[in-house]
């Protein structure tokens, strides 16, 4: 039973997710092929009509021996001329274009940004860094495409929410340690509940381990297949040496979430560096993680996101590009 302190509207949403998982027999799929339908199913039961004047455009990324496919959500109105690249969530394993439709028609909405959803190549098939390597690509792409594409630029704010949160702010730190002329200048982050630590003890872990949608158990498999164990950047919040010079980053956590301590631990870690960047943190409160993505379903889930967004603009008031 989900408990009753976390958003109604998210409660029901969590039931019917559970509901859709018991009546879906597939016997014939394996566990990862499994997680990835479901992924798809709960995002069509949520879908709601797109958003009025959001342009959507669909495009595709050259890189070595694959194509990497993107989304842009561009706003008809109030377009800054700035451009969100959005990583999602799944565990680095399930997620897609489709099952983050939604939230990034919102995210355009609410930032006037264009919003760039990546489609990387996901575990267990592809081990990190490999995803990775895939949002480097499309950071070079729009690099290139200058001039003939209108949101491609060489200054771009970078986000993702969970396993793509772990994404973004991986490549951040990987743009610190590794300078490339090459490598779109990343302004600042938008993270909603990263996961960053394997194995982590802490008192969110123990508290919503079950019944709040993501599980401990579901965590740690995620965990093990992402791979990739001796990958400095696999734990970018361990990369001590370029924690200060990340861009500013904008945090939001779910107050029901297993990852919440290890999120707010690292806002913390930052915030006391004698010449950290400029870090803000919102707690969701009766949000579940997750939230981001069932905005449709619960207005407060809506309300979060909006307010994570303003988060980013208060960012984007002190960025000064070359």
């Amino acid at each position: 039973m989900i408990n009753s302190t976390i958003d109604p509207a998210l409660a029901y949403c969590l039931q019917r997710f559970a509901q859709l998982d018991a009546e879906t027999s597939t016997p014939q799929l394996d566990q990862v092929q499994r997680r990835r339908l479901l992924s798809e199913l709960q995002a069509r039961l949520l879908r709601t009509q797109p958003l009025p004047d959001i342009a959507v455009q669909h495009h595709y990324v050259s890189a070595s021996g694959r194509e990497i496919a993107v989304r842009s959500y561009t706003p008809a109105r109030c377009s800054t001329g700035q451009t969100l690249v959005w990583l999602h969530g799944g565990g680095w394993m399930v997620g897609s274009l489709d099952t983050h439709d939604d939230l990034c028609e919102h995210l355009a909405h609410y930032t006037g940004h264009t919003v760039l959803s990546v489609h990387y190549r996901r575990t267990p098939e592809s081990p990190f860094p490999a995803a990775l390597e895939d949002v480097h690509a499309v950071l070079q792409w729009l690099q290139q495409m200058q001039g003939v594409l209108p949101f491609a630029t060489s200054h771009v704010m970078l986000g993702g929410d969970s396993a793509g949160a772990h994404l973004a702010l991986a490549t951040a730190t990987q743009a610190v340690l590794q300078p490339d002329t090459q490598h779109s200048r990343i302004q600042a982050l938008l993270l909603f509940y990263p996961c960053l630590l394997p194995q982590q003890d802490n008192a969110s872990m123990r508290s919503f381990a079950q019944g709040f949608g993501l599980t401990a158990q579901a965590m740690a498999q995620y965990w093990d297949a992402l791979g990739g164990a001796d990958h400095a950047l696999r734990t970018p919040s361990l990369c001590t040496a370029a924690l200060p010079q990340l861009p500013p980053m904008a945090v939001v956590t779910a107050s029901h979430d297993i990852l919440r301590d290890e999120a707010e631990d690292f806002v913390r870690q930052l915030q006391a560096l004698p010449q950290g960047p400029r870090v803000l943190l919102q707690r969701a409160d009766g949000m579940v993680h997750g939230f981001a993505r069932m905005l449709a379903a619960s207005p407060a889930a809506r309300q979060q996101v909006e307010a994570g967004c303003t988060m980013l603009q208060q960012l984007a008031t002190s960025i000064h590009t070359d």
